[in-house]
């Protein structure tokens, strides 16, 4: 297998006047309808090539942001062939990376056609109703077990207090969090909760580096 290549990929105008050139040594011509459609083609894939590499960044799949950029710079809606024969992947990749951008709401479904969700605002936030808020409320789940079997042994012990202490402030922690998800998602003011959060932080070393010094960490 060999190396990835360094080599930058061509800019849009490059791409663009590449194809030019090429028209040029067949001896083609082409009007103004063909140019345009040359044009917005060659934006489509540069935006869902940004696309891509965005949904990779944040764990998607770089077909779903593909296939969202495509839809998102079509003047029409597209059916499932054309996005399919487009950004050349497979049919059965097609259908199922469609079926979960319909799930997150990020892209609707109209008869055959696919169109993408437009209001930025709202694809944010559904995406993170449904991803984030599911692993902060994850997190306080787990924390909380985790504090109701410390809670379960003899406080006396030094251990149990240091373990104690440290998950009780990291269960405030999450849920500070997720309030502030919470209000960020509904647009609500989030002034006073940033001040709580940062305050919080703030503390967070201090808890974790004072401790009985009687208090072994680790065998």
């Amino acid at each position: 297998m060999s190396p990835p290549s360094d080599k930058k990929a061509p800019s849009p105008q490059e791409r663009y006047r590449a194809e030019l050139a090429e028209l040029e040594t067949r001896g083609d011509s082409a009007g103004p309808d063909v140019d345009t459609e040359r044009r917005l083609r060659i934006a489509q894939d540069e935006v869902a090539e940004v696309f891509g590499n965005i949904a990779a960044f944040w764990g998607f799949t770089r077909t779903q942001g593909r296939i969202f950029g495509l839809l998102f710079l079509s003047p029409e809606p597209l059916d499932h062939s054309t996005i399919r024969d487009r950004l050349g992947i497979s049919a059965g990749s097609t259908s199922m990376t469609l079926s979960s951008l319909i799930d997150w709401g990020v892209v609707h479904r109209r008869d055959r056609l696919y169109v993408a969700e437009t209001d930025m605002w709202k694809l944010i936030t559904n995406v993170m109703r449904r991803r984030e808020r599911a692993q902060v409320n994850e997190a306080i789940n787990r924390v909380s077990q985790a504090i109701e079997l410390l809670a379960g042994a003899p406080l006396a012990s030094l251990r149990i207090r240091f373990a104690l202490e440290r998950v009780e402030h990291l269960l405030a922690f999450f849920k500070l969090g997720r309030s502030f998800l919470d209000a960020f998602v509904a647009r609500r003011p989030v002034h006073g909760l940033i001040t709580r959060i940062a305050r919080g932080t703030a503390r967070f070393p201090a808890i974790l580096h004072n401790w009985d010094p009687n208090v072994r960490i680790g065998s």
